[in-house]
C-alpha cells in the first residue's frame, strides 16, 4: 500500500509516492509551479493535477494508493486554511482537504507545511519515541512540536508558530525571532539583499559577516531556549535553507543552552537529515497516522 505525498510551497508543488514498507523513500518525485499569485483555486487545481499524475503512475506500477498526505502553507485547521501570509493571496479560507478528497476520491490529511516537514524529521531522524521541537529557518522561521511520532493538536491550530516569539537582538533590543534570524533578516542586517553574499564573506573570514550570522543565531537560540525551558522537549532539530547550513549550528545551539536549566543538560540540538524529501516523508507519515485513527 502507498501514500501520495504532497508539499505545497509558495513557488512549487512537490509530490511523490511513499510505500508503507519504505517510509523514508520517495518514488517518482515531481515538481510543478504553485502559481500562488493566481489565487487559492488555481493552487488547488494544480495540486489536484499533480496528484492525478501520481495516481496514474501508481497504476502503472500496480500499487494500491490508500491515502493522500498534504503539507500546506498557513495555519491549517480541519483541512481548511485559517490564516495565510502575503505570499499566498486568496489562500485563506480554502478547504484543501475537502477539495482534494472529493475530486481524487481518496482519504486526505492536511497540515501546515513546516509542521509536516518537522514530523518527518522527528520520526525518522531523532526517533518516534521522543518529544521534539523542529525549527525551520529559511525565508521565514517556523516550527513543529512532535510527541511520540505525532503532531500535537492545539485549540487554534497554531502550535509551532514560533516566528512570533520575542527574543533579544544583536544590538541589545527585542524583536520577533523571524525579524532577527531569517535569511532575509540577516542579509538586511549585513546590508545586502542576498544571504548568499553574507555566507560567501563568512567563509572568506570577513569578521562582519561572521558576527552577523553568529550573533543572530545566538539570539534566536536564546529565545528558543527560554521557550524550551517552559515547554520542555527531548531534542531540537533545525532545518530549512538556512537551518541546514553547517555554520549556524554552533551559535544556535549555544544560544539555546544559555537559557536552559541544569536539568535540561540532556537536550540535544542537531540538524535535519532528510533533505528535500522531508516534507513528503512527513506528509506520508501524517496520512498513515491520522487516517488510520479515523478508520479505527
Amino acid at each position: 500500500m502507498v501514500t501520495i505525498a504532497v508539499d505545497i510551497g509558495g513557488t512549487k508543488i512537490a509530490t511523490g509516492i511513499v510505500q508503507d514498507s519504505q517510509p523514508t523513500i520517495v518514488h517518482n518525485r515531481q515538481v510543478r509551479p504553485t502559481r500562488a499569485k493566481e489565487g487559492g483555486e488555481v493552487v488547488v487545481a494544480e495540486t489536484i493535477a499533480a496528484i492525478t499524475e501520481q495516481q496514474e503512475f501508481a497504476r502503472t506500477k500496480g500499487w494500491e494508493v490508500q491515502r493522500i498526505g498534504v503539507g500546506a502553507p498557513g495555519v491549517v485547521g480541519d483541512g481548511v486554511i485559517l490564516h495565510s501570509g502575503v505570499t499566498m493571496p486568496n489562500w485563506q479560507g480554502t478547504d484543501v482537504q475537502d477539495r482534494i478528497q472529493s475530486i481524487c476520491g481518496l482519504p486526505t490529511a492536511v497540515n501546515n507545511d513546516v509542521r509536516v516537514m518537522g514530523l518527518g524529521e522527528a520520526v525518522y531522524g531523532i526517533g518516534a519515541d521522543k518529544e521534539v521541537l523542529f525549527v525551520s529557518i529559511g525565508t521565514g522561521i517556523g516550527g513543529a512540536i512532535v510527541r511520540s511520532g505525532q503532531l500535537i493538536d492545539s485549540p487554534h491550530f497554531s502550535r509551532g508558530e514560533i516566528a512570533y516569539l520575542l527574543g533579544p537582538t544583536p544590538d541589545g533590543g527585542c524583536d520577533r525571532i523571524e525579524n532577527v534570524g531569517s535569511g532575509p533578516a540577516m542579509a538586511k542586517a549585513y546590508g545586502t539583499d542576498r544571504l548568499e553574499d553574507v555566507m560567501a564573506d563568512y567563509r572568506s573570514g570577513v569578521s562582519a559577516a561572521i558576527s552577523t550570522i553568529t550573533d543572530a543565531m545566538r539570539c534566536v537560540g536564546a529565545a528558543l531556549g527560554g521557550f524550551i525551558t517552559a515547554y520542555d522537549v527531548d531534542a531540537v532539530v533545525v532545518g530549512g535553507g538556512v537551518g541546514t547550513l553547517p555554520e549556524i549550528l554552533e551559535p544556535f545551539a549555544a544560544g539555546i543552552h544559555s537559557q536552559l536549566l541544569n536539568s535540561h543538560s540532556s537536550v540535544t540540538c542537531t540538524q535535519a537529515t532528510l533533505g528535500t524529501n522531508a516534507p513528503l516523508v512527513g506528509a506520508a507519515h501524517l496520512a498513515r497516522n491520522v487516517l488510520s485513527k479515523e478508520l479505527s
